[in-house]
């Protein structure tokens, strides 16, 4: 799991540097001091998973975590929050902020390893169901609000656009308003796709409804959705239905042009 990251946020240099130890052996490990400098290296990194404590100065667990589940950049990422106070109103402050697991000082190291294990398990197993239903009905996923939002704005775009052939994904992080790399790891954080393959899948869906809803030829259905080459759209057709597209309109008893 050497290419899982976490990062570890934590001021009490002592502590960090002991989680640290426990960790690094399976996980890369990123650091800070306090919640300003973790939010700087979560926006920017993109961790797997994040370690925080609460008590922090400049910017505590708490306001760090709401400020990582409010943003769409960071909102899927898991958080292990970290506490030496276990009053139930801290505890339900610390989950209302949007933490997955709330982890009392002292904790077992092992615990801590565990937690961390089902998370990263879980996310994986999200990522590959978020992956099979997003084509059937990819605006009813299990996905939390925020990233509910981000696909829908993100699929959006996608479509609004399908009819531009020189439209990537550079052209889809400016509209984000993202960068490429920010956009690349959140995509892939989400969706078992790679975000290039995503967009040209969705070119190929909407042509697939084209041919049996359309009075448009082949042809005019490739330029439709951004493919100048009907060749290629053909063979990229039958790579993702198994069939061309003359095929695929003959099977549902359509009228080849």
């Amino acid at each position: 799991m050497s290419q899982v990251r976490i990062l570890i946020i934590e001021d009490t240099p002592d502590v960090r540097a002991f989680i640290k130890a426990c960790l690094e052996e399976d996980y890369s490990i990123l650091e800070a001091e306090n919640g300003v400098k973790g939010w700087e290296l979560a926006v920017n990194e993109l961790p797997d998973l994040i370690i925080t404590d609460v008590m922090m100065p400049q910017m505590d667990g708490n306001e760090f975590c709401r400020n990582l589940k409010q943003d769409e950049r960071t909102s899927h990422i898991p958080v292990i929050m970290l506490t030496a106070k276990a009053a139930e109103d801290q505890l339900i402050e610390g989950l209302e902020s949007g933490a997955d697991i709330y982890l009392t000082k002292p904790f077992s190291i092992l615990v801590l390893q565990n937690y961390i294990s089902n998370l990263l398990k879980l996310k994986t197993v999200l990522r590959q169901r978020y992956s099979q239903k997003i084509y059937l009905e990819p605006l009813d996923v299990e996905v939390g609000t925020v990233d509910k939002k981000f696909m829908e704005r993100l699929m959006s775009i996608i479509e609004d656009n399908l009819g531009r052939p020189d439209f990537s994904v550079p052209s889809l992080a400016k509209e984000l308003g993202m960068s490429k790399a920010v956009l690349y790891k959140k995509f892939n954080a989400l969706v078992h796709i790679p975000i290039g393959e995503f967009i040209k899948n969705m070119r190929l869906k909407k042509a697939a409804s084209l041919l049996v809803n359309d009075s448009m030829n082949i042809s005019e259905i490739a330029w439709e959705v951004g493919f100048n080459d009907r060749k290629y759209f053909s063979k990229e057709f039958r790579k993702f239905f198994g069939k061309s597209p003359s095929e695929y309109l003959a099977e549902r008893g359509g009228k080849i042009s």
